[in-house]
């Protein structure tokens, strides 16, 4: 299993952290030189002196060791900053790969707890977080090698004894090393918890509501019962690590004091000189801090063996849960999403983790070029059956399909680029509102003007000192703006107009609207269906439901959990309807 995880990790750092890999070996290799320089030098030194040789030969050790020292100190600072670069790269590296992940991953599982506990755990395993382990291990590993060479010469037996000494420090050093490993998988949930308070009392999304509703101590006592669970489990972990440390100091001083007697000892009998005094004492000094932190290292190291068990798993949920990114692998399909039919064949579904149906039984045809009015009492189901079209969800059963093709059949990249979408709870990013429209896209002024024009902001951004490129919010422009709600909600509707989909979607569009605007956006959906797209809305607003091509209406029945189809065909017909809850309201 050794053998098993150190071919992962080296290959996982050839694959992604080559670089960083040879700048730590080889900064480390003259990083472990230059206290093995420092006590040659000095044993040089002062053998010069005592054996009474001429200033000229004592300044000439002197100053070429000053020069060996300076040049390797040197070279040791150039390697340091080349391996700091390569370590950003190799950091970067990882950090995309965890970005990438929360865009493969399906979307229930972005938030999941489980999830984001096992990616923080898994990170010691991965190059950014052990391979400077790893040239700690060559640094340390060069230097005792190096001290127990010399002290061999000298007396074996002073060997063994300095090295079972040793031993029984090495143990405690990787019995600590295991608590801290143990305490901060345990702490990893806090930590997340503390996290996202920290960035609730710190982020300007949150700063009004907290004000407005006195919830400052309310959030600040949350802040203060996490901290108050971890420094439980920190006095823990302190305790057990007192007692060890304390038996590690008591050892470490008897192995010094040990060294001392045994070498003034042989001083005293004449069997090394004063320079071979010096250079044993500074090297049994060097021995015994190098040879706690080399363990201390492996020690590192055995953990990020054993959180490789905890990424495994990560991959593994990974591998089985990204069913979006996994269908941009198949061929696209040549389709006319101009013509969009969608069928709901007996669609029910369950959210992950939950017992209770949203939808049940839903059968229902969408056909192209209309306008749909989804109507129904809060928690029918109406935001679900969006997100099932848009495959933020997979049904529980059934399926959906669009011209008699499974969605899930259909490339992701290639479906949602035919889809525009406005959900309820839409976001803004703190760029520029050019960049909040078209993100990363081709930028056509034409059709950029049209969309602003469209959605009702031209005399809002008309009226700002940098136009269209005029930021969001301050985080990371001080010259940035706050939208309100409503206008927020018109730039997120020019977002979907610039991209000119087959299939428009918005959830509660007129949201924070004036009923000015209100009539506008109405008008705009009217001559979108005219030109041929196809509109689903969310909507309790009742000209909106008039004014719809159809109707479909959600909601329990007979007491039934799960969100059932009531009804479903044009205005008129639903004032018809006995079975309808929004009937008596048309």
């Amino acid at each position: 299993k050794i053998v098993k995880n150190i071919a992962f990790c080296f290959r996982n750092t050839w694959d992604n952290s080559r670089e960083y890999f040879f700048a730590t070996v080889i900064k480390n290799v003259f990083t472990a030189i230059i206290p093995l320089v420092n006590i040659a030098g000095l044993g040089f030194t002062i053998n010069a002196l005592v054996s009474k040789e001429p200033l000229a030969s004592v300044l000439k050790y002197i100053f070429g060791y000053a020069l060996i020292h300076l040049a390797i100190t040197l070279a040791t600072q150039l390697l340091w900053l080349w391996e700091s670069n390569a370590m950003r790269k190799s950091s970067n590296i990882l950090q995309f790969k965890y970005i990438q992940d929360c865009l493969d991953i399906d979307y229930h599982y972005v938030q999941d707890g489980k999830i984001l506990n096992l990616k923080q755990k898994s990170m010691m395993s991965q190059p950014p977080f052990f391979l400077s382990h790893w040239g700690d291990v060559i640094n340390y590993f060069i230097q005792s090698i190096s001290v127990l060479f010399v002290f061999s010469i000298f007396s074996p037996i002073f060997t063994l004894i300095i090295l079972f000494l040793s031993v029984l420090m090495i143990l405690l050093t990787i019995y600590t090393q295991k608590c801290d490993f143990n305490f901060n998988n345990n702490k990893v949930e806090e930590d997340r918890k503390l996290d996202y308070l920290y960035n609730v009392m710190t982020d300007y999304q949150y700063a009004k509501e907290i004000r407005i509703n006195n919830a400052d101590q309310f959030i600040k006592n949350k802040y203060i019962f996490e901290t108050k669970i971890q420094i439980k489990k920190l006095k823990k972990l302190l305790n057990k690590k007192l007692g060890v440390n304390s038996l590690s100091v008591i050892l470490s001083i008897i192995q010094t004091g040990f060294m001392y007697l045994y070498f003034s000892h042989q001083v005293f009998v004449r069997q090394i000189s004063i320079a071979e005094y010096s250079v044993l004492i500074s090297s049994a000094t060097l021995f015994t801090s190098v040879l706690l932190s080399l363990f201390s290292s492996l020690g590192f190291i055995n953990n990020s063996f054993k959180a490789l068990e905890f990424y495994r798993e990560y991959e593994q949920i990974l591998k089985d849960n990204c069913t979006l990114s996994q269908s941009n692998t198949l061929s696209e399909i040549n389709m006319d999403f101009s013509k969009a039919n969608f069928k709901f064949e007996n669609v029910s579904f369950i959210y992950p983790d939950a017992t209770e149906y949203v939808l049940k039984n839903i059968t229902l045809d969408i056909n192209a070029g209309k306008k749909y009015a989804i109507v129904g009492l809060n928690g029918s189901g109406k935001t679900t059956i969006i997100k099932l079209i848009l495959r933020i969800y997979l049904p529980t059963s059934g399926r959906i399909t669009l011209n008699g093709i499974d969605i899930n059949e259909i490339p992701y990249r290639q479906y949602i680029s035919k889809i525009a979408c406005v959900m309820q709870d839409f976001a803004l990013f703190a760029y520029s509102i050019k960049e909040n429209v078209i993100f990363d896209g081709i930028f056509d002024e034409i059709r950029f003007r049209d969309s602003i024009n469209k959605s009702g902001l031209k005399e809002r951004i008309n009226d700002l000192p940098y136009g269209i490129n005029t930021s969001l919010y301050r985080e990371l422009d001080d010259a940035g703006i706050e939208f309100s709600g409503g206008e927020g909600q018109k730039l997120a509707m020019a977002r979907a107009l610039y991209k000119k989909a087959d299939i428009i979607i918005l959830d509660e569009p007129t949201n924070g609207l004036h009923i000015k605007n209100v009539r506008s956006l109405l008008k705009l959906l009217n001559q979108m269906v005219d030109e041929g797209n196809s509109i689903f809305v969310i909507e309790h607003n009742i000209e909106f439901i008039k004014s719809a091509d159809y109707v479909v209406e959600l909601g329990p029945e007979g007491g039934d959990a799960g969100g059932r189809l009531l009804f479903a065909g044009t205005p008129s017909e639903m004032k018809m309807s006995e079975k309808s809850v929004t009937a008596e309201y048309l």
